[in-house]
């Protein structure tokens, strides 16, 4: 496609409608969290071939995931920072060039359901990678700077 401002639009539509739609429904941010999980799970097995992890840690499969999608063009590897705290992992976006800005404000404005859909492909990630379930919760959209979430194992507590 070579008009990429409407492809960008196009899937921010497209997740606007989702949620709009999965809001109505019982657990609909779980959902939403699912479709967000099945979407990194599709694009992680068409480029599988691109990932690979420099360590062992959350934080390493945080980064080569950025890494892969960076790599396609889909982001800014540069705006991405992970901040290891004991079994946590702060997560910071600076969110000038996200793909899904408009997803985000247009939500916040309509009051629809929302869930970062970047945070949560990290966190699927990291779940994957580790073999153990993770959670996430997003701190701050920022639509104007810098998003901030948190990433933990379930069993901890946080």
């Amino acid at each position: 496609m070579e008009n990429l401002a409407f492809m960008y639009t196009l899937v921010n539509k497209l997740f606007l409608a989702i949620s709009e739609v999965i809001a109505e429904l019982p657990d609909g941010q779980q959902w939403l969290e699912r479709v967000i999980e099945s979407l990194s799970r599709r694009v992680y097995y068409e480029f599988e071939r691109d990932y690979y992890s420099r360590g062992n840690q959350a934080t390493d499969y945080a980064q080569a995931w950025v890494r892969v999608l960076g790599k396609q063009g889909f982001l800014k590897e540069s705006h991405y920072r992970f901040v290891q705290e004991d079994d946590a992992i702060n997560v910071y976006i600076e969110n000038g060039t996200c793909a899904y800005r408009e997803y985000c404000r247009q939500a916040k404005r309509e009051g629809t359901l929302f869930i970062c859909p970047r945070m949560t492909s990290i966190k699927w990630i990291i779940a994957v990678k580790t073999g153990q379930p993770y959670l996430m919760v997003t701190e701050e959209i920022d639509n104007e700077g810098v998003c901030r979430g948190r990433v933990y194992p379930e069993d901890s507590g946080k």
